[in-house]
């Protein structure tokens, strides 16, 4: 008794080959795809094969080159029954099939199946049927037309990619690979198909890859997953698919060695580059501290109180400026400063240089932490520098103590700084654009500078406000 195998994902003409082979005297399995046909092979080997081309999983053209190339099944013969003969012209023979019956009405197909079976046999079985038997039973449909040619450009499409498309079974089997895939394997996609993904990359990744796959086949959240070894790096992503017919899951692996590479390598040059500012801003603040221990030689020979004065506040201007390169030197941003940090570092330094012994004056600094980048903080910095130093100087003079206060918000038009002490307040007839001291004059063209504006007013001592634009 011959054995056969019909192998097609259609169940009616799956239960009318069996029922018609069998009743011809045939013995008959079937299966649903490729992959269960390659499984029924390890205990059953058929002589005559009916495959049909159009099926999930492993498609019958591939089916056919994996069955050609067992020695174990050199003598089998092969029939591919096609729904679509009509429409595409099929070179089976070129596939490694020896007929092909076109599917048509079940009473004429079986008396088609019958004599195709008979003309396999006449000749010692070395002869092959050489045009398609039965296609007078049916007739050109142009949706499957339609249908075809969208397949096949898909097909040239994905064949086209640089990156590597494999979808596999539910249970990890490979049921397609594109070319770039099968060079990733360097693979024949024969000898590649129906086997475990797992078996075929790196072992350091299977952990990793068993995880994620479980992942998607539960259709969890998940991220698509990087991949390493030596010098080669892959992006991993994946997507279940689900149909009537089968599961799969579509897998696409992307070398992106070169791009991290070329991050490595712009790593590397903004390291670089940020050592190279880094090294700016120390020399900078190094050549300031020089200057303003200079000025500190010429204040410490001076006897002349006007020249003392104007001295004591070039230098607490060259230090506000010193301060900023030295928080950028010692900061991981070179692009912003602590506002914070850098507004109390510096009126401390102020009120511990400054005041006179007799006095206690202290600073209470209201500011959240903000960043500023170093076009805005050198010259906020050196008005706070100048309004610090004023109020130190002037603003509680013949008291023991005094306060310092600076506070940040933020309002619908920008920020709003305030700068205020509990001294002796401004003279009643101060007017802001009419002072004539190069301090004031200083604050007031750095405000503009920096598109704000300022206004000043006595409550409890002097209050100067500043509007600016958000940082």
């Amino acid at each position: 008794m011959q054995r056969v195998m019909v192998v097609d994902n259609n169940p009616v003409v799956l239960k009318f080959m069996e029922s018609f082979l069998v009743k011809n005297g045939f013995s008959v399995r079937t299966a649903e795809n490729g992959l269960i046909a390659l499984d029924l092979l390890k205990d059953y080997t058929p002589d005559i094969f009916f495959i049909d081309l159009i099926m999930p999983y492993i498609k019958g053209e591939m089916l056919v080159s994996i069955l050609r190339d067992r020695e174990e099944l050199s003598n089998i013969r092969i029939i591919i029954l096609s729904a679509v003969a009509a429409e595409i012209e099929l070179d089976y023979i070129a596939m490694g099939a020896d007929a092909c019956i076109a599917k048509g009405p079940f009473n004429t197909m079986g008396k088609h199946i019958i004599n195709t079976l008979n003309e396999l046999s006449d000749n010692n079985g070395n002869n092959i049927v050489e045009q398609v038997v039965g296609l007078e039973d049916v007739f050109k449909r142009s949706i499957t037309q339609e249908l075809m040619f969208s397949k096949l450009h898909t097909e040239v499409v994905l064949e086209s990619i640089s990156d590597c498309l494999i979808e596999i079974s539910t249970d990890f089997r490979i049921v397609y690979l594109n070319k770039a895939a099968l060079r990733f394997f360097n693979k024949k996609q024969k000898s590649i198909i129906a086997t475990n993904i797992l078996n075929h990359l790196d072992s350091g990744w299977l952990k990793m890859l068993v995880e994620y796959l479980d992942a998607v086949k539960a259709e969890l959240p998940f991220q698509p997953i990087e991949l390493n070894r030596e010098n080669e790096c892959y992006m991993l992503t994946a997507k279940k698919l689900n149909s009537s017919k089968d599961n799969t899951i579509v897998l696409l692996l992307r070398d992106i060695s070169l791009e991290k590479q070329r991050e490595a390598n712009l790593k590397n040059k903004i390291k670089d580059r940020e050592m190279m500012i880094k090294e700016v801003y120390h020399r900078v603040k190094n050549n300031l501290a020089m200057v303003s221990s200079i000025i500190n030689l010429q204040i410490g020979e001076s006897t002349n109180d006007i020249e003392l004065h104007s001295l004591n506040d070039l230098r607490s201007r060259i230090d506000s400026i010193s301060m900023v390169h030295a928080k950028l030197f010692r900061g991981k941003d070179l692009n912003n400063i602590g506002f914070d940090d850098y507004i109390k570092d510096l009126v401390d330094n102020l009120i511990d240089s400054l005041a006179c012994t007799e006095s206690s004056i202290v600073a209470d600094i209201l500011i959240p932490e903000v960043s500023i980048d170093f076009d805005k903080a050198v010259p906020l910095g050196i008005i706070f520098t100048e309004l610090t130093t004023n109020a130190i100087k002037y603003a509680f003079s013949g008291k023991d103590t005094g306060l310092i206060s600076i506070t940040y918000s933020e309002i619908e038009d920008g920020l709003k700084l305030v700068f205020s002490d509990n001294g002796s307040g401004l003279s009643v007839d101060f007017a802001a654009d009419k002072a004539e001291s190069l301090g004031f004059n200083l604050i007031f063209s750095l405000v503009m500078q920096l598109q704000g504006s300022i206004s000043v007013e006595n409550k409890n001592g002097a209050e100067f406000t500043i509007i600016l634009p958000r940082f």
